[in-house]
């Protein structure tokens, strides 16, 4: 019986299968060229306009977390580290930190998601020290969402993971009653608080799938972002060349360097995130490159449309890109890539502290230490 080998397989269906994917792939670079035209003109899609000098205070919050197994179980180490950066006339020069970390046991249940709302209170905890501050920023950059979308909240069953959940949700409602008046749009000087997430695409690409001719189509989007409705009518019919194109695909093809998406209201996710009072105050997001081939990545900021304008965004958007650095092909804003560099040690750390502990108990200092002097106590 004659058979092939993988290698033989393989090489075959390279052969027959290459002229479609090359077809298929050629079709959709030109489907992007044809549409992304029509996006900038509508607006959509929109070049930052580059300053020249920049005069800024910038605090960058950087959070992670590992895990260690020991003793048949695991152990978990967290942190958040504050990067505190002073623009003036285009230099730079750093001119504070902070930290805050949570060292313990986890047991094995939804360890990832746990550890997740953990970085929030972090991060959470930082921005609140750094409002504290005497000297205050002009913008304060977390690498953790906002709110806790509901795809974080657990089962009631989940004991643990639920009690996680709780304490994370009182912090972040406590944090906005405390805070919300000193940070911006309430307080008009106030310090913008950004949080900084990569990808997440679908937000946009779902937008550009709407009938944006119609009131319902734009709902989402904010219209004192600049968007034209005299150009809509060029964006009918092209959803058949957006469902073949994949959402990063199509948002790599019309996102050029130095550009950012129109900013867009959130509220079809605000049904899905806690804590549902603090949400309610509003919450918008754009997109935005800072050069050609970089990183696409997602701007979140507190308030409504009435509260921003496209200069306002402009602003912002061009002090993230002119922050925006690329580390082993992800970009990150300065201030909190300084910050990350400081989490490197967690690692190693944790594996200090699992070492440690297994010293301890192998030598039982614990239980000596807590019996020490004990027989003293019953003779006298």
């Amino acid at each position: 019986m004659k058979t092939n080998s993988l290698a033989q397989s393989l090489a075959i269906d390279s052969q027959l299968c290459m002229p479609g994917s090359a077809g298929r792939l050629l079709k959709q670079i030109r489907d992007i060229e044809q549409i992304a035209p029509a996006f900038r003109d509508a607006g959509l899609v929109k070049a930052v306009r580059k300053q020249t000098s920049v005069n800024l205070t910038v605090s960058g919050i950087a959070s992670r977390s590992c895990i260690k197994k020991a003793l048949g179980g695991f152990l978990f180490a967290s942190a958040a580290v504050r990067t505190d950066l002073l623009i003036q006339n285009n230099k730079i020069s750093t001119v504070g930190t902070d930290s805050v970390s949570e060292l313990d046991d986890i047991d094995f249940e939804a360890q990832r998601k746990r550890l997740d709302l953990v970085e929030m209170r972090h991060c959470y905890a930082l921005v609140e020290r750094t409002l504290n501050q005497e000297t205050q920023s002009h913008l304060i950059l977390i690498d953790t969402p906002l709110f806790i979308d509901r795809d974080m909240v657990p089962l009631k069953r989940n004991i643990r993971h639920w009690n996680e959940y709780r304490k994370t949700t009182e912090a972040i409602a406590l944090f906005w009653t405390r805070h919300r008046q000193k940070l911006f749009p309430w307080n008009p000087n106030g310090p913008i608080l950004i949080s900084i997430l990569a990808e997440r695409f679908s937000a946009v690409v779902s937008i550009a799938r709407q009938d944006l001719r119609t009131a319902e189509g734009r709902k989402y989007l904010l219209i004192s972002d600049g968007f034209s409705a005299d150009s809509a009518e060029r964006l009918d019919h092209l959803d058949d060349r957006l469902t073949g194109i994949g959402d990063t695909r199509f948002i790599s093809g019309i996102l050029g360097g130095f550009s950012r998406t129109i900013a867009f209201r959130m509220v079809e996710h605000i049904s899905r995130m806690e804590p549902a009072k603090e949400v309610s105050y509003g919450m918008i997001g754009f997109h935005f490159r800072s050069s050609p081939g970089g990183q696409i990545q997602m701007a979140q900021l507190a308030g409504e449309e009435s509260d921003w304008n496209t200069e306002l965004l402009d602003t912002v958007a061009w002090y993230l890109m002119i922050l925006d650095l690329q580390s082993h092909r992800k970009a990150m804003p300065l201030p909190q890539l300084l910050s990350r560099q400081q989490l490197a040690i967690l690692e190693k750390f944790t594996e200090y502290y699992r070492q440690g502990l297994n010293d301890t108990l192998r030598k039982n200092e614990i239980e000596s230490t807590w019996l020490f002097g004990l027989d003293e106590d019953f003779d006298s």
